[in-house]
């Protein structure tokens, strides 16, 4: 039978235990704080800058909202000068996709990798290609946290990644490289994305398309992670047909539900590592 990986029910669990070391954190007399940085006015970036705020708060750990409703772009890498230098701060994360005008490559790299925990900076993901400790990406933490939390072995197995976004497919084969998996990688246009699916014991769909992979296209018992999300109206649907593809996977991720949740809760868990490294 099908085991439904549950992001809701694994992000509760990792909350509770962040919870847990925030309260140790404090009583050594440190407040893990994540800047965040919002820039201009997308109703959709507001909110979700708000739920990190608000998880933030449910945990213990102190968000710092920056709001730049009308900045250039060099008051912007300013502002994250003067965070990268302030040692009360230890992370930050700058909410993307910013304004037209602005340079997200620049003002990515301005980030401190030592407080750059949303794993999205050069500095960052050089040191993950390379083996090398850094933090890493939220969707990548989300993907491999909610595996393990499943007894799912990340090594030894042959994954394949259907697209290759900066923030899940090349961080995520970067990780994998260094660890005792195989890994195939292809774009969401290439004419083998079935034959390389149909091999994956790990398959990761990250293509923003609706229902991309059936479940003739994939191998009888395999893991497969559902990273789409299609809105349609006021529903969201994944890159996976789901209910035809549970029935041959051993294990699936639902959309929505599945690896979503877990991403607010790994930006804060490497907040937390980022503070308790200062402590040190």
């Amino acid at each position: 039978m099908v085991v439904i990986l549950d992001g809701k029910a694994t992000a509760s669990a990792v909350m509770e235990e962040l919870r847990a070391r925030v309260e140790e954190l404090k009583g050594k007399g440190v407040t893990p704080t994540l800047a965040l940085v919002l820039v201009g006015d997308d109703k959709y970036s507001r909110r979700y800058v708000r739920m990190k705020a608000r998880r933030c708060g449910k945990v213990g750990v102190e968000a710092q909202l920056h709001h730049l409703q009308e900045a250039t772009q060099e008051e912007l890498l300013a502002l994250i000068g003067r965070l990268n230098g302030d040692p009360s701060v230890h992370g930050i994360m700058v909410q993307l996709p910013l304004p037209e005008g602005f340079d997200e490559l620049a003002t990515v790299e301005a980030i401190s990798p030592d407080k750059d925990v949303d794993g999205l900076s050069p500095a960052t993901l050089g040191k993950l290609l390379m083996g090398e400790g850094c933090f890493h990406p939220a969707g990548v933490e989300a993907i491999i946290e909610l595996l393990r939390r499943y007894g799912i072995d990340p090594e030894h197995k042959r994954w394949a990644i259907a697209g290759l976004s900066n923030i899940v497919g090349k961080p995520l084969a970067a990780l994998l490289t260094n660890m005792e998996a195989s890994v195939t990688c292809c774009r969401a246009s290439d004419p083998e994305l079935a034959e390389y699916a149909r091999e994956a014991d790990v398959l990761v769909v990250d293509v923003a398309r609706k229902w991309a992979v059936t479940a003739e296209m994939v191998k009888p018992g395999a893991v497969v992670v559902d990273n789409g999300n299609n809105y349609e109206g006021k529903k969201v649907y994944g890159d996976v047909d789901f209910e035809g593809v549970k029935e041959v996977a051993s294990a699936i991720t639902p959309v929505p539900g599945g690896v979503g949740p877990l991403l607010i809760a790994m930006l804060i868990r490497n907040a937390l590592k980022a503070a308790e490294r200062s402590s040190v």
